[in-house]
């Protein structure tokens, strides 16, 4: 057995309770970061390109909005729809890469394997990248073909004296029966952009189908459970994440204090403005960020330290060095909800199956045996015969 070996898990709310103190871990922070900013990277390209392709002045949108381009965009052009959603669709799969990394370290650990790194899980992510993608696909897919039989039973109905019967008596079976089904369908693959990676980093060969019937089987069978695991991990998750920005709010203070009493104190906090006036510190997603809960007036604000500042090519790295820090606390809030995902499953696997994934084998860690294993010696009476 591997050394360091996880506390036993209880399979109830108690293995969801400490989400947030086990995703508070660099490794999770650091890979569900690094997607996250991927997922930017995407959007923000693909978003431009196509406000480019419908004829929008890009150095007005880019002085406006910057890398941030959260906004409501009315595209008249085709293309630029398809570009967009396109964007959006990339966007999506490298968020769901992040929740699939921070869900194969937690997978690892309860199988017994604590040394999984933030490299190996974001390769791992990679790897499974068409397992993910194909799993989505498919689902979508199959919404589609329901949507094209009923446009041909729509197109039916338009046939003279007959077309009308048709429809009618369609209408509740198998129509209505095949609608309500498609819907929970619709629903299952909105929930399966955050617990689709946690069933698939369980799989061990990659296997479309059954990450695709263990995200359907935990719905199904335990809907409630999974979604008091989810409100409690989303919850905890903007609690523990308000904290965090609070703390990495005042560490930025202390630096910059402990860094001015060897002199030019005026000039570094000159040089903070600088890169947050660079960043979108006066935005709904900033206030978000550090406001405990929507509708709580409880916040803190760095508006303030974007007044005043000069600019300059030093301002700049400053900015990104700021933005890694608030990604950070994005970076933490995704990975609870990750966290909280992975031992759910575990749970719900566990309570619907009997089945235990703590007594699996790691995939990225093996056991070696301490002593090398005896090679022809006869043992008697407990001691090694000798000629």
């Amino acid at each position: 057995m591997i050394a360091f070996m996880e506390r036993p898990l209880h399979y109830d709310f108690r293995d969801i309770l400490w989400a947030p103190a086990r995703a508070l871990s660099v490794k999770k922070i650091f890979a569900m970061t690094l997607f996250l900013c991927l997922g930017l990277a995407i959007y923000d390209l693909f978003t431009y390109i196509a406000l480019a392709i419908q004829g929008e002045n890009i150095e007005y949108v880019f002085s406006t909005y910057g890398f941030f381009p959260f906004y409501r965009y009315a595209f008249s052009a085709h293309v630029a729809v398809v570009v967009f959603a396109l964007g959006l669709i990339l966007t999506t799969l490298a968020v769901m890469m992040g929740f699939f990394a921070v869900s194969a370290i937690d997978i690892e650990e309860i199988r017994g394997n604590r040394f999984m790194s933030a490299g190996e899980s974001i390769r791992f992510a990679f790897r499974r990248l068409t397992q993910l993608l194909l799993s989505e696909v498919a689902i979508a897919i199959f919404v589609l073909f329901i949507v094209i039989l009923f446009a041909i039973l729509g197109l039916a109905s338009r046939i003279p004296w007959v077309g009308e019967w048709l429809y009618s008596l369609f209408f509740v079976f198998p129509g209505f029966i095949v609608a309500i089904f498609t819907v929970f369908i619709i629903l299952v693959w909105q929930v399966s952009l955050v617990l689709l990676p946690a069933t698939a980093a369980s799989e061990r060969r990659g296997e479309v189908f059954t990450a695709l019937l263990e995200t359907f089987s935990s719905i199904i069978r335990q809907p409630w459970r999974w979604l008091g695991f989810t409100v409690y991990s989303i919850v905890a998750a903007k609690l523990a994440s308000f904290v965090y920005a609070y703390l990495c709010f005042r560490a930025v203070q202390f630096m910059t204090f402990a860094a001015g009493l060897g002199g030019g104190r005026e000039r570094l906090t000159d040089l903070i403005k600088a890169g947050l006036s660079h960043l979108p510190v006066n935005s709904d997603l900033t206030d978000t960020m550090f406001n405990i809960f929507p509708g709580i007036d409880w916040s803190f604000s760095v508006g303030a330290w974007a007044r005043g500042s000069a600019d300059g090519a030093a301002g700049y790295i400053m900015a990104i060095m700021l933005f890694v820090i608030f990604a950070t606390i994005a970076g933490y809030f995704m990975a609870i909800i990750a966290t909280a995902q992975a031992r759910g499953y575990v749970v719900i696997r566990y309570i619907k199956d009997n089945y235990r994934i703590s007594d699996e084998k790691p995939l990225f860690f093996t056991d070696e045996p301490v002593n090398p294993p005896l090679e022809d010696e006869d043992i008697e009476g407990g001691g090694v015969e000798q000629s």
